[in-house]
């Protein structure tokens, strides 16, 4: 009898200490937060009606914020168009809820190169295999995005008035805009103290009567923490 009482005690407090530690942990990750989690490279993008559109991007996704500039390939890179966008992002257990807080594009030769749709909402189905990723926009009947693992986001992402600011796997991104203007890119960094060099893969700049593309073009910038301040005088800063 008394062998079957301590056999029951321990029972009992093991039981007690496991729904304790249960209870203490912290909620785990969803299945598709982990599956977009880090830093992307594009690979493609077609349309919903079966056109493929050539692009260069990146796109993040990190502690419930994404980041995505990308411009189309063609020649010459400054007429192309781009497209930037940043927000928060959350899993709805069917699908990533994106909401861009910055919705831009840009379209060079056209009469208003500039268009920013505000805010939109997108739920977008995800299938990861290994390094590669496809968002299906839509609830996966529209556009079919595809992308490249590059990192996953380790280091930091700051608020903007109106986008992103990250330092994430050696690389950063920028996208400040709304119908005024943009200034967005991305690239590989190094860092000495405040001063920085950048080295863009792709660069657009754009306000209502015109825009532009760069891509491998090195510029001299300075961030400490509370401003990033760009070599032409351009200054972004952080929201407190």
């Amino acid at each position: 009898m008394n062998y079957l009482l301590r056999a029951l005690f321990q029972s009992v407090f093991i039981f007690l200490i496991y729904g304790s530690l249960v209870a203490c942990a912290p909620p785990a990750t969803s299945s598709l937060e982990k599956q977009v989690e880090g830093l992307w490279f594009y690979t493609g993008l077609t349309t919903s009606d079966g056109d493929d559109l050539p692009l260069t991007g990146v796109f993040l996704f990190k502690d419930g914020v994404f980041v995505q500039h990308a411009v189309f390939n063609g020649d010459p890179i400054e007429t192309q168009g781009a497209m930037a966008h940043a927000g928060p992002y959350s899993d709805t257990g069917e699908f990533i809820h994106l909401v861009a807080e910055q919705t831009i594009s840009t379209a060079p030769l056209e009469d208003s190169p500039l268009t920013s749709r505000g805010l939109t909402e997108h739920d977008v189905t995800v299938n990861r295999a290994g390094d590669e990723l496809t968002l299906v926009f839509s609830k996966g009947t529209g556009t079919v995005q595809n992308f490249e693992y590059v990192g996953p986001g380790s280091g930091e992402i700051y608020a903007l008035q109106n986008g992103a600011l990250a330092f994430v796997d050696g690389h950063f991104i920028l996208v400040d805009g709304d119908e005024s203007g943009i200034v967005a890119g991305y690239g590989a960094y190094e860092q000495s103290g405040d001063a920085m060099t950048l080295n863009f893969i792709r660069w657009t700049e754009s306000d209502p009567s015109a825009a532009s593309n760069q891509g491998d073009t090195t510029m001299q910038a300075t961030f400490d923490g509370q401003a990033f301040m760009l070599e032409n005088g351009r200054s972004f800063a952080v929201k407190p």
